[in-house]
């Protein structure tokens, strides 16, 4: 809205009108600038959250990884002594049976049975 004025004086309501005008279009400059720097800052916090938030996840997962493989390697061990405790079981046993069949050819063979069984 535009006004021409002859003379150079205006009238009060034209000067509080456009004072008005001034201090509104600052207001609401004002409160859009806060408004985007509070969404700045809301966005940068939402940063910082997520990439905190990844970097526990990331610990976790290489914690739980470390587990894992300590709970693997764990297991290996208790296969490995088993599979050894087998193993000498089964050659304890390759021997009593061995020293048994020695023991029967050196036995006597003059009846029907061994000497050793009578």
């Amino acid at each position: 809205m535009y006004y021409r004025w002859i003379d150079t004086e205006m009238p009060d309501w034209t000067v509080t009108e456009i004072r008005e005008r001034g201090r509104r279009a600052w207001a609401s400059l004002d409160l859009e600038e806060r408004r985007e720097k509070a969404e700045a800052e809301e966005k940068a916090e939402q940063k910082k959250e997520w990439e905190d938030y990844c970097v526990e996840q990331s610990a976790f997962l290489n914690e739980m990884k470390r587990k894992n493989q300590e709970e693997k390697l764990r297991l290996e061990e208790v296969y490995r002594q088993r599979e050894q405790t087998c193993e000498a079981e089964r050659e304890r046993k390759r021997e009593r049976a061995h020293a048994a069949k020695a023991t029967e050819e050196a036995g006597d063979e003059k009846g029907k049975y061994p000497r050793w069984t009578q």
